[in-house]
């Protein structure tokens, strides 16, 4: 058995690992571990999405991708017989809409097609998707049936044509340090509108805006961490606010202010691009 090491960026080290869980280890955190290593002394850069088959050859991933796909393909036909509550795990009757969505979450985010590597085998993505679309679907017919019966926690405004949202700091969990703000957000259809809504500060311009009153001021830093709790997965962010805007004008209906990213690579920048798309598709479907 080959016996793996993996580094992060900071010289972090785990392992002796087979290869196997240094892989998935590897898949489920990407871009954490930059390099791997076979006896913990020579080590050898990463790719971005590896999937620690340097090794291995290429019809042998591909039967096992191809059986991989096979067992997802046969634990969907599991799940379409299961009741919802014994799907996600929640007592049967149980009107707890917190608890239903985290056994979705528990379920579904093992499937989520983020997960895999770009140069997955097609019909693995392709069987992971109509495992995570499934889940989806069973989601929302319960969402719909329970009504949105969300904790004040949880409740916070998507914005509606018109009618400007306005949030307080609280809502970001924000924490002031020394030298700079640290806050975090938990990214759902409901919030993912922060990384479009604003016409300078968008996630195509690495940026993002927060409808925050009173906004923070011009230049102080920030330490942001970002979960996408149905792809599980977390990115951290650095930046500076660029944008503060107390005021409502003709030629701008938006107030808060907006931070410009410092430190985001491109794999995690096209993660959150294809996220935020699909949780707004989410958030616009009837």
């Amino acid at each position: 058995m080959t016996t793996w090491y993996l580094k992060d960026a900071r010289g972090g080290v785990v392992g002796p690992l087979s290869r196997e869980a240094a892989s998935e280890l590897v898949r489920s955190r990407p871009g954490l571990f930059v390099h791997g290593s076979h006896d913990g002394v020579a080590w050898r850069p990463l790719k971005a999405t590896p999937s620690l088959a340097e090794g291995e050859d290429a019809q042998v991933r591909q039967r096992r991708e191809v059986a991989a796909a096979q067992q997802v393909e046969l634990q969907l036909d599991r799940y379409r017989e299961l009741a919802p509550h014994h799907l996600f795990g929640v007592p049967e009757g149980s009107t707890d809409l917190k608890a239903w969505r985290q056994g979705f979450l528990n379920v579904a985010k093992r499937f989520h097609p983020g997960r895999l590597p770009k140069d997955v085998a097609p019909v693995l993505l392709k069987a992971h998707m109509a495992m995570y679309q499934y889940l989806t679907e069973v989601m929302e017919r319960l969402e719909r049936k329970l009504g949105d019966q969300v904790t004040g926690a949880e409740r916070i405004p998507t914005p509606r044509a018109g009618t400007p949202v306005l949030w307080t700091l609280e809502a970001l969990h924000a924490r002031r340090l020394p030298h700079a703000v640290e806050a975090d957000l938990s990214v759902t259809a409901r919030t993912a509108f922060v990384f479009s809504v604003h016409r300078l500060m968008n996630l195509s311009n690495q940026g993002v805006f927060f409808p925050v009153l009173p906004p923070l001021h011009l230049g102080t830093r920030m330490e942001l961490t970002f979960r996408f709790e149905e792809a599980g997965r977390e990115v951290r962010a650095r930046g500076k606010v660029a944008v503060e805007s107390t005021t409502i004008t003709p030629a701008q209906q938006l107030r808060g202010f907006g931070v410009r990213f410092d430190n985001l690579g491109p794999e995690e920048r096209g993660f959150m691009l294809r996220e935020v798309k699909r949780l707004q598709a989410v958030a616009h479907a009837p």
